[in-house]
């Protein structure tokens, strides 16, 4: 059975749609698979209480109550709602692997009740994507550039970005 020129050319667009498909749309489905099966990583875990954040250029502290930044950089942020954040962010691990640089863009310690060290968390930056990292952890999380705007203010870091 021979084909025609018309029939050779259906072959050839059908088979070019099978391979977008299987090469473009499968691997993107299976990566939303995988993250969505993936558990969700509480920045403050459930059970804790965060007591204290240092920035580069300020710490942002809690006495009794209040949430109050120690010196006071940037007028604008709410001491308790950027607390409150950090209390309440739930993100999932990325599941690829991403190339990071050597040092954040950002970074904040973080002081939890019951804790006697502070556990490091950085902000990096990959083209347009944002990754968070706790350090001496493997997993990343990836963050758009409104939330890491919200849980590491560029206003309180030294880096302009």
């Amino acid at each position: 059975m021979a084909l025609s020129r018309r029939d050779w050319n259906n072959v050839i667009i059908y088979s070019v749609l099978a391979m977008l498909l299987l090469f473009y749309f499968v691997p993107q489905h299976l990566m939303n698979l995988k993250q969505q099966q993936l558990p969700s990583y509480k920045l403050v875990p459930d059970g804790y209480k965060l007591v204290q954040m240092q920035f580069d250029r300020t710490n942002l502290q809690q006495a009794g109550p209040i949430w109050r930044f120690q010196p006071v950089i940037d007028e604008n942020l709410d001491p308790a709602q950027l607390a409150e954040l950090w209390q309440q962010t739930e993100l999932k691990p990325w599941p690829q692997q991403v190339e990071l640089s050597s040092q954040p863009i950002r970074r904040v310690a973080l002081l939890l009740a019951g804790d006697n060290q502070m556990s490091q968390w950085g902000l990096y930056q990959n083209g347009r994507d944002f990754y968070l990292k706790k350090q001496g952890f493997v997993e990343i999380f990836q963050v758009s550039a409104r939330q890491a705007e919200q849980l590491i203010p560029a206003s309180l870091s030294h880096s302009s970005n």
